[in-house]
């Protein structure tokens, strides 16, 4: 993976809390209160998303949503997602918000990159559906990378562009979780 810094790397972080949070969202909608907090998360990631597009980050928005994170994170029963996973999924959202903000970070693309390896491990490990899981995000990086790579400041179309992948990339991660 090339190396991604500053706000490429933000953005490629953004991606890969998108995509594992995928197979958290069609889990916790077994449950209202998880749903809830799962989507205040998303609300979190959602707003760094809409600030590449030029939208004001609000302060109000990602305070909510790192309280949401560390709640669902220490509420997911073990037996819908392996504690691992989950615990994976909420460091890449705490080290997303940890990297704002996007100009002046210094987050790496391999420091996301790592996290969402690790916790695809552990699902393909003990989720059998999800034997493939490892492979799926190492592809998704990969893409992922492709689309953020270049000198220069992110482009309006990479942004647009890397947004629509991690959507149909979370929709996949769902997949993996819960076969139709």
């Amino acid at each position: 993976m090339p190396s991604l810094n500053g706000e490429k790397a933000v953005l490629f972080g953004c991606s890969a809390a998108a995509r594992v949070g995928g197979a958290v969202f069609v889990v916790a909608s077994d449950e209202e209160r998880l749903q809830q907090l799962y989507y205040r998360v998303d609300a979190g990631i959602s707003a760094i998303w809409r600030a590449f597009r030029g939208y004001d980050l609000r302060e109000s928005v990602l305070a909510d949503a790192a309280s949401a994170n560390e709640k669902l994170s220490g509420e997911f029963p073990p037996a819908w997602l392996p504690r691992e996973f989950v615990a994976d999924y909420s460091r890449l959202v705490r080290k997303l918000f940890g990297a704002l903000p996007a100009a002046q970070s210094t987050a790496t693309g391999t420091e996301f990159s790592e996290i969402a390896l690790r916790a695809a491990e552990c699902l393909a490990e003990n989720v059998s559906p999800a034997r493939q899981a490892v492979e799926f995000e190492q592809a998704c990086q990969e893409d992922a990378a492709r689309i953020l790579s270049g000198d220069g400041p992110v482009q309006e179309s990479a942004v647009r562009e890397i947004r629509k992948r991690s959507g149909a990339w979370a929709l996949e991660y769902q997949r993996l979780v819960r076969p139709r």
